[in-house]
């Protein structure tokens, strides 16, 4: 009988590991740079969004094994962002997008040039008279590389992977120009499946009722929120139209311009929307099989 139980008590244990790592399985990870030397093996979109205060940097690894840069930071995070992608693995930038000028944007794009090799390069039709600005300028001509104009109605990328529709469109810029520099941001709506994200820059209101008349696709289950979550972005009819489940805000803790503005995240909770932040959890990443997505951290708010 003893020996019966301590057999019975062994193969307890055993099933109980194999739950464990069984389960462990689906659950959203950051992947070894061995694990990302072929994101198509696994049909998964992640979504990286990087924790670089006050500023904007995303590494999107599509399904089909390309990888999208979307913003790389200001000028002092661009050793940061280099090296967070090399971690992950990438070696090639399939499509790099500046969406506007702004240092904290575009600061780290040259290093990024530097030290990858560049498929595609987008920015739109806005420059500046800025150190940052010429810097990219220089990057990419130094790789002969040509920029493409981002604009509304602009495909980057339109695939099959696994049956499913993969594809990233740029939906603004609409207008040939703007007022403000922010308005010139290009957006980018990324969808695999049923699952899609956008991308907003720093695009403010202006921008914002050009894309709803304009008739483009903007509905996205994932909502990057304009302008670090400030008040002058995700006007009501925007919010409404894009009808997000999850919104993330790109942000520095304490930065001095208040972001996010608290009017933004009280219509975010009104509509039931989940809330991640990078200022209160760094670095967040977003996984889909194209279906339903996951984080590797609960939300901030829900």
């Amino acid at each position: 009988m003893g020996i019966f139980r301590n057999l019975q008590r062994s193969l307890l244990v055993l099933l109980a590991l194999l739950v464990v790592v069984v389960s462990g399985c689906n659950l959203p990870q950051v992947k070894t740079e061995t694990e990302q030397e072929s994101v198509a093996s696994d049909l998964q979109l992640q979504v990286h969004v990087l924790d670089v205060g006050q500023a904007d940097a995303f590494l999107i690894q599509l399904p089909n094994g390309q990888n999208m840069m979307i913003d790389a930071g200001k000028n002092g995070d661009g050793a940061k962002v280099v090296n967070y992608l090399k971690d992950q693995g990438v070696s090639r930038v399939d499509y790099l997008i500046g969406t506007h000028p702004d240092e904290d944007h575009i600061g780290g794009l040259d290093e990024v040039i530097k030290n990858f090799t560049i498929g595609k390069l987008y920015m739109p039709n806005k420059s500046k008279t800025t150190v940052t600005y010429t810097d990219v300028i220089s990057a990419a001509k130094a790789k002969g590389l040509t920029i493409t104009p981002a604009k509304a109605n602009t495909e980057i990328v339109s695939s099959t992977v696994n049956d499913m529709s993969l594809q990233a469109t740029l939906v603004a810029p609409v207008a040939p120009s703007y007022s403000i520099t922010n308005d010139y941001s290009g957006v980018i709506r990324l969808s695999y499946g049923t699952a899609s994200i956008l991308f907003t820059g720093d695009a403010e209101q202006a921008s914002e009722a050009d894309m709803l008349n304009s008739g483009q696709t903007l509905s996205a289950n994932i909502l990057k929120v304009g302008h670090h979550g400030s008040r002058t972005s995700t006007s009501d009819a925007f919010l409404k139209k894009v009808n997000p489940s999850i919104a993330v805000i790109s942000n520095g803790k304490g930065n001095s311009y208040g972001h996010p503005h608290a009017e933004t995240i009280k219509k975010l909770k009104a509509q039931g929307i989940k809330i991640f932040r990078t200022d209160q959890q760094g670095t967040i990443i977003f996984t889909s099989t194209g279906k339903d997505w996951s984080a590797n951290q609960s939300p901030w708010w829900q």
